[in-house]
């Protein structure tokens, strides 16, 4: 293994994944500090408010993200030596971007003058988009392609800590749950004033002219990532929707409180998928064998800590949601026990799913995996929550993310054989 280290291309890896790792455990710990804390200010009817607009909000954030943060990082991983070409993928995706912030824009709006839900609220739901518009506008992209992190990991560090004071400063009573999106607002404006000066005075890009076709090319070549990405959110967020329709906010509080622990522990495997996806891009196209050796390898290990890890969790979830909420206890614990087995899968789904499938360009079988767990989820969510109210839900993301785990297996296995075939 130590060899292996003293190979550069592996040093790369690991100092992404190191940078990744720190600001995704600063991340994953700061939730931990504050979570509790807003629960005791502001309620659980709340919070599951906050949810609820959350959720609806992530289907913009979708539009503008764009599975841009795989088909832009895999270019600009492919085209790094190049700087025109750096410039021209930097500007087209950003330009699409912007084209795709301002579509949300209007499209709030829209929302704004049928949905009354979004009237009482406005000032939550509107700060909650302006945060995906920032967010998505930043080239993190950019930075993880080139394989050059320390920078946006300094800054995503500072953010979420000025961030986190800000909570513990204005968050103060049940009536201050809307500072739940001005401060990811704040947060995410500075992230992208930062990143796109840094961008201008050190890689010395500049934005040139708009050309519609090559927007229309950037949109076109990320079209079935797109709509993969379009299930994830529609997976993630829309049993949240269901569950706020059919039951009340304090039902979704319980879930979505419940949910928060199980993407603590799903949010740990971020920094592998998003350090390996770029060295698997070339790995995969160059040498088939290796990556497909070195991904089963990784996910021994990763299924072995992980699933020790949430052993863990599943033995002490009555304690962690002592600590934790204060409130709901059973309800809340029993959720973590049902999903605790759910960071596993998802570790396993993005190795075989993002890692292998879309880096050897299989995007649309990747997309119909999606597509018909999306279809199975829709069919089991409506009478799951009908009865059994948030631990439908729960059952029904876990069943959902297993059947994704078996496709992503065998659909990838199979696409590994097929590709030796023809290299013999």
């Amino acid at each position: 293994m130590f060899d292996k280290i003293k190979n550069n291309e592996y040093k790369v890896v690991l100092k992404n994944f190191l940078n990744l790792a720190l600001v995704q455990g600063i991340a994953l710990l700061l939730p931990l500090i504050t979570t509790p804390y807003i629960i005791r200010k502001i309620g659980l009817e709340n919070v599951g408010l906050v949810a609820f607009a959350s959720s609806v909000i992530a289907y913009f954030g979708v539009l503008i993200n764009y599975g841009f943060n795989l088909t832009a990082t895999k270019d600009i991983a492919q085209n790094v030596i190049s700087k025109q070409r750096l410039n021209e993928i930097f500007c087209d995706v950003t330009y699409a971007k912007m084209l795709l912030s301002t579509v949300s824009l209007l499209f709030f709006f829209i929302l704004f003058f049928f949905v009354k839900l979004i009237q009482e609220h406005f000032i939550l739901y509107f700060s909650l988009l302006l945060s995906v518009i920032f967010t998505n506008l930043s080239p993190e992209w950019f930075f993880q392609g080139v394989q050059k992190m320390q920078f946006i990991t300094r800054v995503n560090l500072t953010l979420k800590v000025l961030a986190t004071v800000l909570t513990f400063i204005l968050v103060k009573k049940t009536s201050d749950y809307f500072y739940l999106g001005l401060i990811p607002c704040i947060n995410g404006f500075f992230l992208f004033i930062i990143t796109q000066f840094y961008i201008y005075k050190v890689y010395k890009l500049k934005y040139h002219s708009f050309k519609i076709i090559r927007i229309y090319n950037e949109l076109d070549k990320g079209k079935y990532i797109f709509l993969s990405q379009i299930k994830i959110t529609f997976f993630n967020n829309f049993n949240i929707l269901i569950l706020g329709i059919v039951t009340n906010d304090f039902f979704v509080g319980v879930f979505s409180s419940a949910d928060k622990i199980i993407k603590v522990f799903s949010s740990v495997q971020v920094p592998v998928v998003s350090a390996l996806f770029p060295y698997f891009a070339s790995k995969v196209r160059d040498n088939k064998r290796k990556a497909w050796k070195e991904l089963n390898k990784i996910a021994i290990y990763g299924f072995c800590i992980y699933t020790f890890c949430m052993f863990l969790v599943f033995s002490f979830s009555e304690k962690i949601a002592i600590v934790m909420f204060g409130t709901a206890i059973t309800e809340i614990s029993i959720l973590i026990k049902i999903m605790s087995i759910i960071p596993v899968l998802v570790f396993l789904n993005n190795l075989y799913g993002t890692q292998y499938l879309l880096n050897a360009q299989k995007d649309k079988i990747f997309l119909w995996i999606l597509i018909k767990a999306a279809i199975l989820n829709t069919i089991m969510i409506f009478p799951f929550t009908y009865y059994f109210q948030a631990v439908g839900t729960s059952f029904s993301v876990l069943i959902t993310e297993l059947f994704v785990l078996f496709a992503m297996y065998f659909a990838s296995k199979k696409i590994y054989k097929i590709s030796l075939k023809n290299e013999g």
